[in-house]
C-alpha cells in the first residue's frame, strides 16, 4: 500500500483463474480519480505460480496494489473479511469508502469513483449501486427491498426440501422476476432505502465500521447480502441503493463449473446460517 492511506479501497478476491482479475484491474485503472483508490487483492489457495501472474499484472497497471496470499480457499465474503483483518485499518481515518466486489466486475462508468467521492460518507454507510448483468442485461440491484417475513421464510423452507423442488421453484420465481421487469420499466428510476445489496459490488462508507459494522466470515459461498442487511440493521445504520453508480457484472465466471447440486448445497447451508444466527 502507498504511504497516504487512500480515499477509496477496492478489496476483491481471486481464485486461481488470474485472467478475470486482469480484466478488473485492466478496467478499474480507466475511472478518473484512481489516483485516490488503492487495490487489495485476497489471492485464495494461493500458490507460487498465482502469486507470480497477480504481480505481473499488478506491475503492468497503473494502480496501487497489494496482494494477500491465503493458503486456503477462504471464499468470496471470507477472503474480503481476512482482507480487513490483515490491514488493520483505522476506521476514524481514510479510506472514506471501503468496496468489496468480485473479481469479475467490469467498469463502463468513468466518473463513477467521482460520483461516489460526492456523498457524505456518514449519510451512507452501506451503498448498493446500479450492477448490470451481462448475461441478462438487467440490473441485480435492489436486492432485497424489505427483510424476510413470515411468507418469505414459507417460500424458503419449500425451496430447500429437496435440490428438485428447489429447482422447479428456482426457475419459476426467475421466470415472474422476468415477467415483472418487464411490466414494470420505472422499478429502479430513483434510490431509496433497501434491505439488502447486491453481494458482488457493496460500497461501505468508514462509518459503518466505526459503528461496529464487520464482515461475517462464517460463509462460505452465497449469503453476504443478508448478513450485511442484518448487521447494518443491528446497528439502525441505513442500507441506500443509488442508481446513479453504476458496473457491470459478468454473472457466474467465478462459479461456472459448478452444478445445481452444488450450488443448491452451498445455498441451502447460507440460508440455514443467516436463520441461526440473524433470524
Amino acid at each position: 500500500m502507498q504511504s497516504v492511506i487512500p480515499e477509496i479501497l477496492f478489496i476483491t478476491v481471486n481464485y486461481k483463474n488470474t485472467a478475470i482479475t486482469a480484466n478488473f484491474l485492466t478496467s478499474l485503472q480507466q475511472l478518473d480519480l484512481g489516483e485516490r483508490s488503492a487495490v487489495v487483492i485476497v489471492d485464495n489457495e494461493s500458490t507460487t505460480s498465482s502469486q507470480e501472474s497477480l504481480r505481473e499484472l499488478c506491475g503492468k497497471i497503473d494502480l496501487d496494489t497489494k496482494i494477500i496470499s491465503s493458503p486456503k480457499n477462504r471464499y468470496y465474503w471470507g477472503g474480503a473479511a481476512h482482507a480487513l483483518q490483515t490491514l488493520g485499518l483505522d476506521y476514524d481515518n481514510r479510506p472514506n469508502w471501503i468496496i468489496v466486489c468480485n473479481n469479475d466486475i467490469l467498469f463502463k462508468q468513468s466518473d463513477l469513483l467521482l460520483k461516489l467521492c460526492e456523498l457524505d460518507p456518514e449519510e451512507y454507510p452501506v451503498l448498493a449501486p446500479t450492477i448490470i448483468s451481462t448475461n441478462s442485461m438487467k440490473n441485480l440491484n435492489p436486492y432485497m427491498v424489505r427483510p424476510i417475513k413470515t411468507m418469505a421464510k414459507l417460500y424458503y423452507a419449500m425451496f430447500f426440501f429437496n435440490s428438485v423442488t428447489g429447482l422447479l421453484i428456482y426457475k419459476f420465481r426467475k421466470f415472474l422476476k422476468n415477467l415483472l421487469f418487464v411490466l414494470s420499466n420505472t422499478q429502479n428510476e430513483h434510490g431509496r432505502t433497501i434491505y439488502a445489496p447486491h453481494g458482488a459490488f457493496i460500497i461501505f462508507s468508514n462509518v459503518f465500521f466505526q459503528k461496529g459494522g464487520w464482515l461475517d466470515d462464517n460463509l462460505t459461498m452465497y449469503g453476504e447480502e443478508f448478513t450485511v442487511a442484518e448487521i447494518a440493521r443491528r446497528l439502525q445504520l441505513p442500507v441506500h441503493y443509488r442508481p446513479d453508480l453504476e458496473v457491470m457484472h459478468v454473472e457466474h465466471s467465478s462459479t461456472k463449473e459448478q452444478n445445481w447440486s452444488q450450488s443448491f448445497a452451498a445455498i441451502k447451508n447460507a440460508y440455514y446460517y443467516v436463520k441461526r444466527e440473524y433470524l
